[in-house]
């Protein structure tokens, strides 16, 4: 496998076999297994670029079908969020019981935490943009409805993010603050999923639709720094242990998602011309963050920069 910096803050790494390729891919996302249309010509190149928690790599390959089986699934991966954008060529994506064809510059929407599967029956360029599932603001029911859904790119949000994207590849990592690529590496995953949400309309099922009410409830009342899950519960008629098993059965806590929501606000708020004016502590305690020192390590863990560093991040 061969390796070499492209441009400034850009590696590109070169296979020319069935084995150094399925290392390639591993390395720069996760495990896959690999089954190409003809060992003997398997090479591949991928170029990668790091904005923040973002990396945007461009892939180019053979016909090939790469596939999460749930053996690799069930490994300790650090999971993460995932879109497809073809290029050249045409991809063809299945997860969630759903299967779409991706050409022509379309995309769509996958996550390594389950199985997929995408088939290239010739020769394609695709680019890859991920994120860490951790460090996106998604409910699992949410996933499964966005996942394996062709977002078209002639219109609405696909028109806009397909186009940011594409300016993206052509930055330098380098030109942007590690503050500033943080920031907008969250807000291209918040675009992605709204494209995704867009393109599927998936009616809800009744369990995701009370978790959606639930969660829009919690929305409502961020400010309030002693919500807690008996409030919440109590709120909806139901015990606190039914509340606790609906968000299990979507792979949240409600702890979790109330500190996540609030850190959002918090994240938004910091970058908002509203608000730039406000002490970041008033930000904090506006969301319920009453100890700072507790506030500015969280919101460092989920988005790699202190709340004062990604606000001056912003600045020009």
């Amino acid at each position: 496998m061969a390796i070499s910096l492209a441009s400034s803050g850009v590696v590109e790494e070169k296979a020319t076999s069935l084995r150094s390729w399925a290392e390639l891919i591993r390395d720069r996302f996760v495990p896959l297994q690999i089954a190409p249309h003809d060992p003997a010509e398997m090479r591949g190149a991928v170029q990668t670029r790091q904005f923040g928690n973002l990396q945007a790599s461009t892939v180019l390959s053979a016909p090939q079908t790469f596939t999460r089986t749930r053996s690799l699934v069930a490994k300790e991966d650090a999971p993460l969020f995932a879109l497809g954008l073809v290029d050249s060529g045409r991809g063809h994506l299945e997860q969630d019981g759903r299967e779409c064809s991706v050409s022509d510059g379309e995309f769509a929407l996958y996550d390594t935490s389950r199985p997929f599967t995408w088939h290239f029956d010739g020769a394609f360029r695709m680019r890859v943009y991920t994120w860490p599932l951790t460090a996106v603001s998604l409910a699992n029911a949410e996933a499964e409805g966005i996942t394996a859904i062709s977002v078209p790119r002639t219109q609405g949000i696909g028109r806009l993010l397909g186009s940011m994207l594409l300016q993206l590849m052509q930055e330098k990592p380098d030109d942007i603050s590690a503050p500033g690529a943080m920031r907008m590496a969250g807000e291209l995953a918040e675009l992605a999923i709204t494209a995704g949400l867009e393109a599927g309309q998936a009616p809800p099922t009744r369990d995701g639709e009370v978790l959606r009410n639930i969660q829009l409830f919690i929305e409502e009342r961020l400010s309030d720094p002693t919500l807690n899950a008996d409030q919440i519960a109590a709120g909806f008629y139901m015990s606190t242990r039914t509340l606790h098993r609906l968000f299990a059965r979507h792979g949240l806590t409600v702890a979790g998602w109330i500190k996540m929501r609030r850190l959002e606000g918090c994240r938004r708020a910091l970058v908002s011309h509203s608000s730039s004016q406000d002490p970041i502590r008033d930000i904090a305690a506006r969301y319920g963050f009453l100890n700072a020192s507790f506030f500015s390590r969280e919101f460092a863990q989920r988005y790699g920069a202190s709340p004062r560093q990604y606000r001056l991040g912003r600045q020009p």
